[in-house]
């Protein structure tokens, strides 16, 4: 292994391409401004920002500042990345990369976008005025998208596009003031894990698949839907999470098979539980609600099981309008 020690006059895709650098090489890039775009065309290649003045810069002319195409095992760690119109780090097959510890801001596309990919862990990023911040897409799975902040983004903070892109798990991360959603899921086998979504658009949306578990997640603030699975997914199972201060439904459900249990759905802005006509034999169970309005539950499905749920109606100055401040009364 050789630590090669970069600067801003260098270019990299250059520097990577020749005989100078071996997999396993660690790209040291030193503190200044960057205008290139980065492609990373050998293996194990370790590129890693010497310390917090390491900037990509754009200029709003170039595409993506990091592409890593059908390669294995690169870490990107410390970089500072904005003003490109397409994506800050695009990840095109291949798998086993490590992106760490960036802030990536300003871009047209997306903060990191990873294309039918796999394994990838995705780390204490940090991603402002994206279109998306993550976004997993073209069978992207067996991803870990791990206590990374998007923030601003004109679309969704985190997305994974349709029912191929399983198997990933979203664990720690802050969505805040997305457009739209704040974790927009579709497929399989996903972990949903202690994610906390403010102020976005919508919530959490779950589509296209089977299995997915949602734990300990905190959503306060949407404008629109909270929490909504869509009709045909099942064996999807809600708990622990906290759902207050919304302005409409805590949590939708149309979809079968699913557990609902010891979630707290409070103040919000219309029903607590909604199982809609398409919900069956679903199973909801010691979830709290508080003050949801108009009605704490409303059961439009068939042969839905209820147990050991705690309804509270709303105290005098306690609606959502009163507690929220926000929510329509």
């Amino acid at each position: 292994m050789a630590v090669i020690n970069v600067t801003p006059e260098m270019d990299i895709t250059a520097l990577i391409n020749s005989n100078n650098v071996n997999e396993g090489d660690v790209l040291l890039l030193e503190e200044g401004i960057y205008f290139q775009t980065v492609a990373v065309i050998k293996s194990n290649i370790r590129i890693v920002a010497k310390g917090p003045g390491v900037i990509f810069d754009g200029r709003s002319i170039l595409l993506d500042a990091f592409i890593l195409p059908d390669m294995v095992g690169v870490m990107i760690k410390g970089v500072n990345i904005r003003h490109y119109r397409a994506s800050g780090i695009l990840i095109e097959f291949g798998l086993g990369h490590r992106i760490i510890n960036n802030k990536i801001s300003n871009m047209l596309e997306h903060g990191i976008e990873v294309m039918g990919s796999s394994s990838n862990l995705i780390w204490k990023n940090k991603i402002c005025n994206c279109h998306d911040g993550v976004l997993l897409i073209s069978g992207s799975t067996n991803n870990w998208v791990i206590d990374n902040i998007a923030k601003d983004c004109f679309e969704d903070g985190f997305e994974s596009v349709l029912g191929p892109d399983s198997n990933n798990a979203f664990i720690s991360n802050k969505a805040i003031r997305s457009r739209f959603h704040g974790l927009d899921v579709y497929g399989s086998n996903n972990l949903i894990l202690n994610n906390i979504l403010l102020d976005n658009g919508l919530g959490i949306i779950i589509n296209q698949g089977s299995g997915s578990i949602a734990i300990g997640n905190m959503i306060k603030g949407t404008k629109h839907d909270t929490y909504i699975i869509f009709n045909g997914y099942f064996n999807h199972f809600v708990g622990e999470n906290n759902m207050v201060c919304n302005r409409r439904v805590g949590i939708e459900n149309n979809g079968q098979f699913n557990v609902f249990m010891n979630n707290e759905i409070s103040y919000n802005g219309d029903t607590g539980l909604l199982l809609g006509s398409t919900s069956v034999l679903n199973f909801v169970k010691d979830n709290k609600l508080v003050c949801n309005i108009p009605e704490n539950i409303d059961d439009r499905g068939i042969d839905n099981w209820f147990l050991n749920n705690k309804e509270k109606p709303c105290e005098p100055c306690q609606s959502p309008v009163d507690v929220c401040g926000e929510c329509p009364s």
